[in-house]
């Protein structure tokens, strides 16, 4: 199996899209839980993907289950989401990543804040 080295995109509007939804998140997701987000670049229509993620988010975050995840198209943009809940309450609260469109690279990036509940690692 091959590794993936996701490449990662710092433009303006993806480093602004990242910003507005850790700042509208920052209050909404509880101490000792991780929203990690991946948007493949380039972003389409950002600030109505932002604000329709964002309400993804707060619905996902209502869930009382340790870990939730989803993956789906807005705007024409692909975006995973995942919700972990730890003890670590030093943990940032919102983590987002704005990558090329490259194979396995969401998952990849997910993975380095904790795998997901079906990874079996075969």
């Amino acid at each position: 199996m091959q590794t993936v080295k996701p490449r990662l995109r710092f433009d303006k509007v993806a480093r602004r899209f990242v910003s507005d939804l850790q700042a509208a998140l920052r209050d909404a997701v509880p101490d000792g839980t991780t929203v990690t987000f991946t948007i493949a670049a380039p972003i389409r229509l950002a600030s109505k993907t932002a604000a329709v993620l964002e309400e993804h988010i707060r619905g996902l975050l209502t869930r009382r289950t340790k870990q939730a995840e989803s993956e789906q198209t807005i705007h024409g943009n692909s975006i995973r989401v995942r919700v972990v809940r730890s003890v670590e309450t030093q943990a940032a609260k919102v983590v987002g990543f704005v990558h090329n469109p490259d194979p396995g690279a969401a998952e990849a990036l997910l993975n380095a804040y904790g795998p997901s509940s079906t990874a079996s690692g075969v």
